[in-house]
């Protein structure tokens, strides 16, 4: 039996464990420095790309995505059935966002509000319009945020 393959297993994983998202490449490592709550999450909408992490069984999965904030939420959008939105809804008391280098403590909770999803919604089409006219061809309408979710502080 040839043994190299498990020699190198450690290696394989140290170096995915080292890894960042990379545009829409999912990664194993959030990085940057966990800090206190602010008072104010508007200042995401200063931001384009942030970075989410949500745990899993083993390791977490690390992805590059939309947000936009308010006073008292983030909010992050998902399409259904994608690998990081079934770990945030399994554990949404694990999630962490990363804005520049400082690291949030979140929880995650499905926005099912109408009205609530309508103003968000709004928020992401100002804030991305040029990007979602680019992927899909037209403006997004609330329908569009099926899943979304409100981000708020672990206090």
């Amino acid at each position: 039996m040839n043994r190299m393959p498990l020699l190198l297993l450690p290696l394989v994983v140290s170096a995915g464990l080292a890894c960042a998202p990379i545009g829409e490449t999912p990664g194993l490592r959030l990085g940057g420095s966990l800090a206190p709550t602010p008072d104010t999450f508007a200042f995401v909408q200063d931001t384009e790309v942030i970075q989410l992490s949500a745990k899993g069984m083993i390791l977490p999965r690390v992805v590059n995505i939309w947000g936009v904030g308010f006073d008292d939420a983030m909010y992050v959008w998902s399409d259904p059935g994608s690998g990081w939105s079934e770990r945030v809804a399994q554990r949404p008391e694990d999630v962490r966002v990363r804005i520049g280098d400082r690291v949030f403590a979140v929880r995650a909770i499905r926005v099912q509000d109408s009205a609530e999803t309508a103003r968000v919604g709004a928020a992401f089409q100002a804030k991305y319009a040029e990007q979602i006219m680019e992927l899909y061809g037209q403006p997004m309408t609330s329908d569009d945020f099926e899943l979304l979710f409100r981000l708020t502080p672990i206090e």
